[in-house]
């Protein structure tokens, strides 16, 4: 018996003794498969409980391998209409209280919808888009619909997206409404209703589109039989959308992506968009205002901006008119926008769209606007500041969910999850400002067959639908992003926030007949590849940010490998040491030369299974500064910070690291086999890294700051490792041991074996090590692949102070005698040391200098007053 047909035998048993129908998206009522998967029956039906396990594990790791993450609210439980776009307060001017970002998990199987129904749907859709465009076109215009008290004044005026400093403006009022997202369910009936509506900056569509790649990886012959709509189309109209947005006078318009950052709670989606667009990801520290335009800051010079695509929540993103706190923005964009000399897009103040209280509103609006019906209606919502909507509301408490019209007025409540003692409390809130709360009806969700572990279960779900501007109309992706819970007590419109009890599903709209995929047919430079996406802005790798992430991208990266070398050699010294005791004093440097390169003190203990546990300390411990994991986290999250510049092979490499140190931390009995082991594959990973940096990168400055910061790395950690090896007298066969130790942790142990067969002291150490220009181990050698990295950055001149730096390392180190520094004087070789921690002093320097000459960014804006320092002096 397949998963499918044991789904099919609960779900006409559940339906029959089920008191509340529930709409199933699989099955009707009478336990006939739905015609939109009745075409992929055949190829479903095949699966078994084998098959289901496999399936649910090849997306995990495909997940994993493309790092897919989302980073919860750090509130528990939310209304579906009030989930956060993961661009808005949560990150604005600080970190505190953010979850951890949580991997992305998506259901093998997806939601399938037939295509004659989804018509429906998308003229619904794209029929809402409109009214809502036409509704803030007024708002910001005429404001007839204020007037006229077609809609009230209250809850407009007391909505915090409702940004008076653009009202009156003719270029906000010309400009239309880009882009709308809504959050769907169907009723019993099987009625589709729209639970929220999305248009501050809709977030989702990146994740829809990686979900559909997934998907179509893990189950090819059933993706491949389907006669399904593609999600392509719906970025080829995002794309021209956005160029064509220009302002008027602009011929080849440069597009941005406007993110929170890395921490924001979709970071994922909006640098995947960004990717898949070709527009370049950046953050408001990288765009300044000047002479009433919006610039990139690039190295030495301004580039002019003409369209933004914001993932910023409106009132974050000009701290001169709106919150003076905020991190986000750019200080002066509001006047750009006024005078017509940027286009921001979503349009600034379009998050009042989303206000619950135009919901029971829509209809007449529709009518009255567009001359048509509403075609899909919203969930049943009442306005409390109307008395007949605050008397039903007061009156049903324990069975509405409560919404506020602002997310600054608090967030959504469902009444029969409260106390009656808070719902009393709740009653009392409402009454005093009726206005800023709705309620909305408990939609009892449909339900889709979903996989856990062996088996398929009903879960409700929830479908967000997406429109975006496509010449006087707007254009639907065919599909969208659709979420479940792994709890069947949930799904009554209130959704877990927390990823681990939530699974995405990718939606298929699927057609009877074989489906010709549409054809965009681009204008200008574009029209002779139609759907062609162009290479980001090299521009974008001059961005000071960018180059500071790439540049710490390549510093952690390095230092990893150079630790998990020095671990690997002294290992194998702790192994011979079981097999002889001479090697003590050996293991003994070794362990000193681990502590001091990678500055985790206190350091190595004495017993044997303390080493074992330092050892593991050292390649798991992600809150130790100076391991392996540490180095690790830092990589990746630099790498997260210009996701758009780096190979998704990137990800792939990171994925596979961290399952390699997951394996060893689920074993804390090992004894050291796997510990060598996983270091090995660790380090394999490390050794690919730099391998996608050196084939897959284009050279332009982000790859010269990439590869300058692995070269100062290099030399630093040898520089250390030589200090605290070498740079004491010891018996000769320990230093012997020693050298060969050091040799094997800087890779050149064969080089030196061969070159040096009858001088094999620490003089022809220093000389390979140090001196020797050819050998991609040496100082000298990261000393001139530095300077030839920075020459070709722009913006340097030849007196710039890094290459000063550098001229005056490489004379140092070229003029170096390694036989001088080899003798030592009363046991210590003070010279050599000396030398040593002068280079080091000289390259930490030189890494301040290549901060401020090619990294600094600008300092952190703070108001010149305190809003809350009455009678203060600024």
């Amino acid at each position: 018996m397949t998963v499918l047909s044991r789904y099919l035998a609960a779900a006409s048993g559940s339906t029959a003794a089920d008191s509340e129908s529930v709409f199933d998206e699989f099955a009707a009522a009478d336990g006939t498969v739905r015609q939109g998967w009745s075409t992929l029956l055949a190829g479903l039906d095949e699966f078994a409980d084998t098959d289901l396990l496999k399936a649910q594990r090849e997306v995990a790791r495909l997940l994993e391998d493309d790092n897919v993450t989302y980073t919860p609210s750090p509130a528990s439980t939310i209304s579906i209409a009030d989930e956060p776009n993961g661009h808005g307060p949560a990150t604005g001017g600080t970190t505190k209280g953010l979850a951890e970002p949580q991997p992305w998990r998506l259901d093998p199987l997806p939601l399938i919808l037939e295509d004659r129904e989804w018509a429906g749907l998308e003229a619904g859709l794209v029929q809402r888009a409109q009214l809502l465009d036409a509704i803030m076109a007024d708002l910001y215009g005429a404001r007839r619909l204020l007037a006229r008290h077609q809609i009230p004044a209250a809850a407009i005026f007391d909505h915090e997206e409702y940004l008076r400093p653009l009202v009156g403006s003719q270029a906000v009022a010309q400009q239309r409404l880009f882009m709308i997202a809504a959050d769907l369910g169907r009723d019993s009936s099987g009625q589709w209703k729209v639970i929220s509506d999305r248009t501050q900056a809709p977030s989702g569509a990146g994740y829809a589109m990686q979900n559909r790649r997934v998907v179509s990886q893990v189950m090819p012959e059933i993706y491949h039989q389907a006669n399904l709509h593609r999600l392509t189309p719906f970025f080829q109209a995002m794309r021209l959308a956005l160029v064509d947005s220009a302002p008027s006078a602009v011929e080849d318009p440069r597009v941005v992506v406007l993110s929170p950052g890395t921490l924001s709670e979709t970071a994922f989606d909006q640098a995947f968009v960004a990717s898949l667009l070709g527009f370049p990801l950046l953050e408001g520290s990288d765009l300044t205002v000047r002479d009433g335009r919006v610039w990139m800051r690039v190295l030495g010079k301004l580039e002019e901006v003409d369209v933004i695509l914001r993932r910023v929540d409106s009132t974050w993103m000009d701290t001169l008119e709106l919150r003076p706190n905020s991190r986000l923005g750019v200080t002066g964009l509001l006047e750009c926008v006024r005078q017509g000399t940027v286009t921001v897009l979503n349009n600034l103040g379009s998050g009042v769209l989303e206000n619950p209280a135009l919901m029971p509103l829509l209809p007449q609006l529709c009518e009255r606007l567009l001359g048509q019906s509403l075609r899909v209606p919203s969930v049943e919502t009442w306005w409390c500041g109307d008395d007949a909507g605050l008397s039903h509301v007061l009156s049903n408490l324990d069975s509405l969910v409560i919404r506020p019209i602002s997310r600054g007025h608090g967030r959504s409540v469902r009444g029969a999850a409260l106390t009656q003692r808070q719902r009393e409390l709740l009653a009392e809130k409402i009454k005093a400002l009726p206005h800023r709360f709705v309620g909305q009806e408990v939609l009892h969700l449909s339900s889709a067959p979903t996989s856990a572990e062996d088996r398929l279960v009903r879960r409700n779900v929830v479908l967000r639908s997406f429109a975006v501007r496509s010449g006087g109309s707007y254009a639907a992706m065919l599909g969208g992003l659709a979420r479940v819970t792994d709890d069947a007590s949930e799904g009554r419109g209130v959704l877990v926030t927390d990823p681990n009890n939530q699974l995405a599903k990718d939606v298929w709209v699927v057609g009877s007949e074989p489906v010709a995929a549409p054809r965009i047919l681009a204008r200008d430079r574009f029209e002779e590849e139609p759907g062609f996406v162009p290479a980001v802005s090299a521009s974008v790798a001059m961005v000071p940010r960018v180059l500071s992430d790439l540049y710490w991208f390549g510093r952690y990266a390095e230092r990893a490998e150079d630790l998990l070398r020095v671990l690997l050699a002294t290992r194998t010294v702790a192994i011979e040491t079981d097999l002889d005791l001479s090697h003590g004093r050996v293991l003994e440097v070794m362990l000193q030369a681990v502590t001091h390169v990678s500055t985790t003190y206190p350091g190595f203990l004495g017993s044997q299974l303390e080493m074992i546990t330092e050892f593991r300390s050292m390649l798991l411990d992600r809150h130790r500064t100076g391991t392996v994991a540490h180095s690790l986290g830092a990589l990746s999250l630099a790498a997260q910070g210009v996701r758009d510049q780096l190979s998704e092979d990137v990800w792939m490499v990171l994925a596979d690291i961290e399952r390699a140190l997951a394996a060893l931390a689920a074993n804390p009995n090992d004894q050291g086999l796997q510990l060598t082991d996983v270091s090995e594959r660790v380090l394999s990973g490390l050794l690919a890294l730099a391998g996608i940096a050196t084939e897959n990168m284009v050279r332009d400055p982000g790859w010269y700051m990439l590869d300058s910061g692995r070269g100062l790395e290099r030399a630093l950690q040898i520089l250390a490792l030589l200090r605290v090896t070498i740079c004491q007298e010891r018996a000769i066969e320990t230093d012997g041991v020693v050298l060969e130790a050091v040799l094997t942790a800087a890779e050149s142990i064969v080089t030196f074996r061969r070159r040096y067969r009858t001088r094999a002291g620490v003089d022809a150490l220093l000389e390979l090590l140090v001196i020797d220009a050819f050998n991609p181990r040496s100082v000298a050698y990261q000393l001139n692949r530095i300077r030839t990295d920075l020459r070709a950055l722009p913006n340097t001149s030849p007196t710039a102070r890094p290459l000063r730096l550098l001229d005056s390392l490489a004379e140092r180190v070229r003029t170096s005698d390694p036989v001088a520094l080899a003798e030592p004087e009363n046991g210590r070789r003070t010279e050599l040391d000396d030398l040593l921690a002068g280079l080091q002093s000289q390259l930490r320097a030189l890494s301040d200098a290549i901060r401020d000459h090619y990294q600094l960014q600008p300092p952190t804006q703070r108001p010149l007053f305190r809003a809350d320092a009455v009678g203060g002096t600024a």
